[in-house]
């Protein structure tokens, strides 16, 4: 009988080899594109997004922090998989307002200090 730090062992290694699998999947996908169509960007199997370009920090805003979407995944801005937006996650907890983008929280923590 397995336990289940032995089996939540398994499960970290599966996801280890599922991501070391999308990541050979993307470049093995790239790498048989003539190189003037290689774009390092792309989705994988037409569902994980991949993007492989040096990430720039409008790109890496964008997927942690962009108030504005209501989308709560957001494509990585280096490597595969998704971002998790973090002002949806903190609205959809209750601890954000939309129409704030952040400030309304600041306040509030401000003013319980004070």
């Amino acid at each position: 009988m397995k336990t289940v730090r032995a089996e939540l062992g398994d499960l970290a290694w599966l996801l280890r080899m599922l991501m070391l699998a999308a990541i050979g999947g993307a470049i093995y996908r790239e790498m048989r594109l003539p190189p003037e169509e290689r774009t390092w960007r792309g989705r994988l199997l037409g569902v994980v997004p991949y993007d492989f370009r040096l990430p720039t920090p409008r790109r890496v805003l964008d997927a942690y922090w962009n108030p504005e979407r209501d989308n709560l995944f957001a494509d990585q801005p280096f490597g595969v998989g998704w971002a998790v937006n973090l002002p949806v996650l903190l609205r959809s907890l209750g601890t954000l307002s939309r129409r704030s983008g952040g400030e309304e929280t600041v306040k509030k923590a401000a003013g319980k200090k004070g």
